[in-house]
């Protein structure tokens, strides 16, 4: 399996990884870096099973949309938008509603619907290649459990959810399937993910306005809807605390790093 990592802030070793990092939480988030943790698992182990044919594309980017597609996989038979979570305990999937067991032994919403956030991903990279004139088959978006103290229950869900035992047969089940792609269908798909844009219809001289008002009623309340779910910064006090924390750690190694250089000259 090829993978392709598309992130802005991707993990360096070293003072230039921190900064990577720190930018991509106050980017996305705090849950960013750990959605970039799930996608590494997952991609440790969908390499064991899928073959060279198939392509994997992390941190997809789409244009007006403020946060990244965690990750898309084409295959020569499908291509589908998959959201790779950690969370553990007990859960239910049920239609659109996602419900986590309480401490009463009752299933109660979950403060974050990843079942609705699965499936605003999936219907962004669909708006997005529609734009393009190009159809895909109607595949669910799927949410995977990494973890394997995850217990789900499903009830004809809107997304597919795969527990971390059966991510090796969804991947074998993915590799089987009959393809239905072509190598320039393949080739282009991974073009307009890799380097996203919007397209023009008409050429005009008014550039930037125009260019944004072009921009499909689809993708755009998809936008919405995605900022809904998921707000660029939207910190607890601890994160402030810790992201201050490793900031000060930052600028502390800045200073030693500075004054042995001085010493040494």
């Amino acid at each position: 399996m090829r993978t392709i990592d598309l992130s802005k802030f991707q993990t360096e070793s070293g003072i230039a990884g921190i900064f990577n990092t720190l930018r991509g939480i106050f980017s996305y988030g705090w849950n960013w870096q750990q959605s970039r943790k799930n996608q590494e698992e997952l991609v440790e182990i969908l390499d064991t099973v899928l073959g060279s044919d198939c392509v994997l594309l992390r941190d997809v980017n789409i244009p007006h949309v403020g946060r990244p597609i965690p990750v898309v996989l084409l295959t020569p038979a499908s291509l589908m938008v998959i959201n790779p979570k950690s969370q553990q305990g007990f859960f239910r999937a049920e239609g659109k509603r996602w419900e986590e067991l309480g401490r009463d032994d009752e299933y109660k919403l979950a403060s974050n619907n990843m079942i609705r956030e699965t499936w605003l991903y999936q219907k962004t990279i669909e708006g997005y290649l529609k734009q393009h004139n190009f159809s895909i088959p109607a595949e669910r978006g799927v949410m995977i459990f990494v973890s394997p103290e995850t217990h789900v229950e499903t009830i004809r869900p809107r997304v597919r959810v795969i527990q971390a035992d059966g991510i090796k047969n969804f991947a074998r089940e993915l590799a089987i399937s009959k393809p239905v792609f072509s190598d320039m269908d393949s080739r282009n798909v991974i073009k307009l993910l890799s380097n996203p844009r919007i397209p023009v219809k008409e050429k005009s001289k008014k550039a930037p306005p125009e260019i944004i008002n072009q921009v499909p009623d689809a993708v755009t309340k998809v936008d919405e809807s995605l900022g809904k779910v998921t707000n660029r910064i939207n910190f607890t006090r601890k994160e402030w605390i810790i992201v201050g924390s490793l900031v000060a750690v930052v600028i502390i190694v800045l200073v030693i790093l500075i004054a042995l250089v001085i010493l040494t000259v």
